[in-house]
């Protein structure tokens, strides 16, 4: 096999993974494990995907969250569950986009805390990647 034999095989495979990652993105299951995986993050941490805080909360709302059981030491942006609930994944060949409904009341929650509420943390990163990885052997092991 030559050398341009060898790049076309790379460059026809990539192709062909780019569109089993498709597949596997357009799934139920998939989307319910990135969706669960980023608000498991924002809850959790109280930060973006850089690992910068959101803040705190003022008195007010910690004895509003405190008397509702909801953590008092972080804001988790996780009140009526409008935003989390909101979240949606958009494949496309090569990768996926996430969004949600930044827009709640009188404020926009991206524009008050910037879009990386949203971007994964390292942590998060290494969670897709295993669960990419597994469902790539189960893909090949149920093609072949």
């Amino acid at each position: 096999m030559d050398f341009e034999n060898i790049i076309n095989f790379w460059i026809k495979s990539l192709s062909y993974i780019d569109s089993v990652l498709e597949e596997i993105t357009n799934k139920d299951e998939t989307q319910k494990f990135l969706i669960d995986t980023l608000q498991d993050q924002l809850f959790a941490t109280g930060e973006d995907g850089n690992g910068v805080s959101l803040g705190e909360y003022s008195p007010v709302t910690v004895r509003i969250k405190r008397a509702k059981g909801d953590p008092t030491d972080r804001i988790t942006l996780l009140d009526t569950g409008a935003f989390y609930e909101s979240y949606f994944i958009t494949p496309f060949k090569g990768g996926f986009f996430i969004d949600a409904d930044g827009k709640k009341e009188s404020t926009n929650l991206f524009v008050r805390y910037g879009d990386d509420i949203l971007k994964p943390n390292q942590e998060s990163l290494i969670l897709i990647s295993e669960y990419y990885e597994s469902a790539l052997i189960q893909y090949f092991t149920d093609v072949f």
